[in-house]
């Protein structure tokens, strides 16, 4: 049995990631297993293994193998699992049954949810989750919904308002862009076309709040009312448009958008998670707002 002279207890993320990997050698596999980036996997175990104050496995080419006390953790960890997922399997499930209707940007719905929303269903399979989309600052309307995210200013008195992320904007392209217009510095902009949601409000905020003094006319280029949309051009190099670190964060890490420069302001909006006041105390938008918290937060550390 492992010994730990304090009694500091792990995230069940981190237990479950290293579960995942010392079953499957990989931090890529792992990674896919938990429907997590390979980062978000090698950031958990750097966490435990300091929070342990062990050393619990060692990279060997593309895999990894477990060190003796890793091996020992892991098969107490695999233990402690499994009577963990026996005791919930067993617990009345009364209060996780039924629909749950959440409605959410279409771009935090494609980035933060729809990659991982399988480890929720995993978990609450009692819960019928549908999920649908709202548009930027549209205000919440609790007629036939339980939950919402909402991309605006957070003045929704009438219900119960949480911030989840308070992104930074910043302008984003392909590569191939980037390389084609050399562009290098702001004002190499007026070479490429402007990309919008909407209108060209991001496109002023950025030019207002990075400092730059390049001249440009923000209103000209192509308009979208749906930020994916906008996004997909990005990528297959339209254009230039202004992304947010949530929205942009995995195409970012990916590669498949770039930040021209680095110049990053924080948004005039945030994400925010509202919740009408009837539903306060649903158990399963507790269950459901407590998992997007916690996706989210891996999903920006990541």
């Amino acid at each position: 049995m492992i010994q730990q002279s304090n009694c500091y207890m792990p995230s069940l993320q981190a237990l479950r990631a290293f579960d995942a990997l010392a079953r499957l050698g990989s931090l890529t596999e792992a990674a896919d297993a938990l429907s997590l980036t390979r980062s978000a996997i090698s950031h958990q175990m750097r966490l435990l293994e300091d929070q342990l104050g062990l050393k619990l496995y060692e990279r060997r080419g593309r895999g990894v193998i477990l060190t003796p006390t890793g091996q020992q953790y892991a098969h107490e960890i695999r233990r402690v699992l499994a009577m963990l997922d026996h005791v919930h399997a067993n617990l009345p499930d009364h209060e996780y049954n039924g629909h749950l209707r959440v409605s959410m940007p279409p771009g935090f719905a494609a980035s933060v949810v729809s990659r991982s929303i399988n480890d929720f269903y995993r978990n609450y399979p009692g819960i019928r989750l549908h999920i649908g989309t709202n548009r930027e600052n549209e205000p919440p309307n609790p007629a036939n919904l339980d939950l919402f995210v909402v991309h605006g200013d957070g003045a929704w008195a009438e219900h119960s308002v949480e911030m989840l992320a308070h992104p930074m904007y910043t302008p984003v392209c392909s590569p191939g862009l980037l390389n084609e217009l050399q562009i290098k510095h702001p004002q190499d902009l007026e070479r490429a076309t402007l990309l919008h949601l909407n209108n060209d409000h991001d496109w002023r905020l950025w030019l207002s709040g990075s400092g730059t003094k390049a001249q440009l006319q923000t209103e000209s280029g192509v308009y979208f009312t749906n930020i994916l949309l906008v996004v997909s051009a990005a990528i297959t190099g339209q254009g230039i448009a202004i992304g947010d670190d949530v929205v942009c964060g995995d195409t970012l890490k990916r590669g498949q958008l770039v930040r021209p420069f680095d110049m990053q302001i924080r948004g005039d909006k945030a994400y925010y998670l509202v919740t009408p006041h009837r539903n306060a105390d649903d158990p399963k938008v507790r269950a459901f707002s407590d998992w997007l918290k916690v996706k989210l937060n891996l999903f920006r550390q990541a």
